[in-house]
């Protein structure tokens, strides 16, 4: 290998994570509270709660992650294939702290307020089935499967 290579390789990364980090500075001030829904004024899905989305034979099982929420701040609906996760998260305060005016933030990752999360199952759901548990902060919600749903064995008839 050519020296000029080796020498034009070694430093060839260091001017864009300077740069890198020069913009995550300038920006981070202006991403500090996010409401949980996000910043932007066009509605978009938000990504909050978390959810993952599984499958079995009979069922749809959708985990959220809502860590520091009790059930009573939390409503869950389902209608036809779409399931619908909502509440509201309070702002976190402490006892010493008298007002928000004299808060100062370092750091604000959590959010807080009303949020809705909207998400369309692969198929119908049976509603009057559908459970909802809320451990350790992770809602579970399991929906049956409605019957049309369901995958059914076909007998094949010879002739």
């Amino acid at each position: 290998m050519h020296p000029f290579h080796a020498t034009l390789r070694r430093g060839f990364g260091r001017p864009f994570d300077e740069l890198r980090h020069e913009l995550d500075r300038l920006w981070a001030p202006l991403t500090a509270a996010p409401p949980l829904h996000g910043w932007s004024t066009v509605q978009r899905s938000p990504r909050f709660p978390a959810v993952n989305l599984s499958e079995s034979a009979d069922a749809f099982v959708v985990e959220a992650e809502l860590p520091g929420l009790a059930s009573e701040q939390l409503d869950v609906t389902v209608c036809g294939d779409e399931l619908v996760i909502s509440g509201s998260r309070p702002e976190a305060t402490s006892p010493a702290e008298n007002s928000e005016a004299t808060r100062v933030w370092h750091r604000r990752e959590r959010g807080s307020g009303t949020f809705e999360r909207r998400l369309a199952l692969p198929a119908s759901v049976d509603g009057q089935r559908v459970e909802a548990q809320l451990v350790d902060g992770v809602l579970r919600v399991t929906c049956p499967k409605a019957i049309e749903a369901k995958p059914r064995k076909i007998t094949v008839q010879a002739s």
